[in-house]
């Protein structure tokens, strides 16, 4: 399969947005169906009402394809930043029913009655809680990659969801490309013969250094407390704020739960994982040593399976990896090598 450039690779995520919003709204859950959860599944003449909670570059962009679906209108937005809440309102202007309410306080959203799914598009630290508490009110959730911080955090949501009878999908939208999908059932298919090595990779030349700044008031718009939630008090510090915060351990995992959230999902898919047997990581802070990023900027993560092996790798600040490509996983078998 061709390698494609980032560019490409972005656009292609954005409409793959819009199909996983479908595959939500029409009700295929990644939560086994139940006899209540089929009764849910709206007609054709039904509003399906869903509110934004956190409405940074990645909310607009699933709300903006979840309102492309017919009958799907957005009655909530909650973001902590009012700034972010006023880029939101702009992708509802199509829309001519009504003007969605607007809360920094995200509980308010899910006091609302008459909310049917909602959309959590926040930092990674937050993404538990908002799912968590939105399935105990009834409601259910698109919530993006990752899905969580921690292990025990991913397993509460799980249960919660399961308990009580939701429709969870996570935001893994390169699941929803035809060429992903033909190269898992290729591996699948056994005409690679049996797979002893899948390597995923994120070779990202666009992210280099992060220059140290002070810490500084947190700009008006923001509650910054409730930005920080379950994570520590600190100082407000630009460079720990919106897009940015993935490079900070209080808030996120660095690339490998970024990119790699995308890409190991798919070696995932095509193996058939459950767990490994273990596992072990190597890497640090090698190319920009005194930046300010807490999370590595170079690393390698290998896992053991019982007839396989499994490795992750990126660099930031290199755009070339493997196979001469900035991003892809490779499927060796015995007979023939897949690269996607």
């Amino acid at each position: 399969m061709k390698p494609k450039s980032r560019r490409k690779f972005l656009q292609e995520s954005i409409s793959l947005s819009a199909a996983a919003s479908t595959a939500l709204l029409s009700a295929s859950p990644l939560v086994a169906r139940t006899a209540a959860s089929n009764s849910r599944v709206l007609g054709a003449n039904d509003r399906v009402r869903v509110a934004l909670i956190g409405c940074g570059g990645m909310g607009r962009g699933d709300l903006k394809d979840f309102l492309r679906v017919k009958n799907v209108e957005c009655v909530a937005l909650s973001d902590v930043d009012d700034e972010q809440s006023d880029k939101a309102l702009k992708a509802t202007e199509e829309q001519v029913s009504r003007r969605p309410a607007v809360t920094r306080d995200f509980r308010k959203v899910l006091d609302q009655k008459d909310i049917d799914a909602v959309i959590v598009a926040t930092p990674d630290h937050w993404h538990a809680l908002p799912t968590i508490m939105a399935c105990q009110a009834g409601k259910d959730v698109y919530v993006e990659k990752p899905l969580s911080v921690s292990i025990a955090e991913g397993r509460i949501m799980v249960e919660t969801a399961r308990k009580n009878d939701r429709v969870v999908q996570m935001g893994t939208q390169q699941r929803s490309a035809p060429h992903y999908t033909e190269a898992v059932d290729y591996v699948k298919s056994g005409k690679l013969g049996k797979v002893r090595l899948v390597r995923a990779w994120a070779y990202l030349d666009w992210k280099g250094e992060t220059p140290k700044v002070p810490d500084s008031d947190p700009p008006a718009s923001v509650d910054y407390d409730m930005w920080l939630g379950p994570a520590r008090k600190r100082p407000f510090n630009k460079n720990r704020f919106h897009f940015t915060f993935r490079w900070y351990w209080d808030y996120s995992g660095g690339l490998m739960t970024d990119w790699g959230a995308h890409m190991i999902d798919i070696a995932n898919w095509a193996m058939g994982i459950k767990a490994p047997g273990s596992a072990v990581s190597i890497g640090g802070k090698f190319g920009y040593p005194d930046d300010a990023m807490e999370t590595p900027d170079t690393q390698q993560v290998l896992w053991a399976y019982p007839d396989f092996s499994m490795i992750w790798e990126h660099a930031l600040g290199v755009g070339r990896g493997p196979e001469a490509r900035e991003h892809g996983v490779a499927f060796h078998g015995n007979d023939a090598v897949l690269v996607v």
